[in-house]
């Protein structure tokens, strides 16, 4: 097998064969071996019974049906895990990853053999509000800021990669994964190259704004510990600055309570999402519940 190429689905009923028609006819008609591995996220809607068809349709095409919904990131997991191929991909199934630009990224892999991984960048996001836009860039310049992994600004999970990333990748223990933060981490050679999405024909996207800030926030905290020294430095300036104000003033003013009060609240939300964190990972529960397999001839366990 040369190229695994895994597809997360949350409620992609509409787009679905339209996209295995198109991802199809490219990986044939370049004369690249393939398997496409359909991860079903617990979809509410028909995703998971047009997979079945198409698993049933094409060799090719293996399904695997999650028990619930347990995100994107899980049904990256499963999807790699799952993954037989020299080469994997990861791209979405809602038409905006191009499926002739996922074979200019893999045939750039082959032909580039000092690189491990070549992801896609957005080079433009005017199909975006302003908001989202302006909330987008000021995620990418805080992580990289307090974060020790560096993201490129616009990287997305479109990528080609060699099987060695994703075996580094699967390897991880933790439960509460954050993939571009973890692609970054594990390290390898990486080329980034510039994508246009396509325009989206059904649906809308389903990241909505709190899903967007909780994914942000779960990034930044999954690899940097900076935010709670940074806690740290100002509550003890706080501190020296209500002590002399007391020496000074002889109390303290309404003003530096309301302060102080806001600094702990402040402090007391941070830690929480740290301890959250922990709290998920010392569970052990796994990333997902695999509640069906199919075109799979393996036993593998989730």
């Amino acid at each position: 097998m040369k190229l695994s190429v895994v597809v997360p689905c949350y409620n992609e009923n509409e787009s679905l064969n339209k996209f295995h028609e198109q991802i199809t006819k490219e990986l044939k008609d370049n004369k690249i071996t393939y398997e496409l591995i359909f991860v079903d996220d617990g979809s509410r809607d028909d995703t998971l019974n047009k997979l079945e068809v198409i698993s049933k349709n094409d060799k090719c095409a293996k399904v695997i049906g999650f028990s619930r919904n347990f995100g994107k990131e899980s049904a990256m997991l499963a999807g790699l895990e799952n993954a037989s191929g020299e080469f994997v991909a990861i791209m979405d199934a809602d038409m905006q990853h191009s499926p002739k630009t996922l074979v200019e990224m893999y045939n750039k892999l082959l032909s580039e053999t000092d690189y491990d991984v070549v992801c896609a960048y957005r080079s433009n996001r005017k199909e975006e509000g302003t908001f989202k836009r302006t909330l987008t860039s000021l995620f990418y310049r805080f992580n990289n800021v307090v974060s020790d992994v560096k993201l490129l600004p616009g990287a997305s999970d479109f990528r080609v990669f060699r099987s060695c990333v994703k075996d580094a990748i699967i390897f991880l223990p933790e439960k509460t994964r954050f993939l571009k933060g973890i692609f970054s981490w594990v390290g390898f050679n990486t080329i980034y190259v510039p994508y246009s999405p396509e325009k989206r024909l059904y649906g809308k996207s389903k990241w909505s704004l709190i899903k967007l800030l909780k994914y942000s926030l779960g990034g930044v905290v999954s690899f940097s510990t900076k935010p709670i020294k940074l806690l740290f430095i100002i509550g003890l300036l706080i501190f020296l600055v209500g002590m002399l104000n007391f020496i000074l003033m002889g109390n303290l003013s309404h003003r530096t309570i309301i302060l102080f009060l806001s600094i702990i609240m402040l402090s007391i939300g941070i830690m929480a999402l740290y301890i959250s964190r922990i709290y998920s990972n010392i569970l052990g529960r796994p990333c997902y519940i695999i509640r069906k397999k199919l075109g799979f001839n393996d036993k593998k366990k989730n």
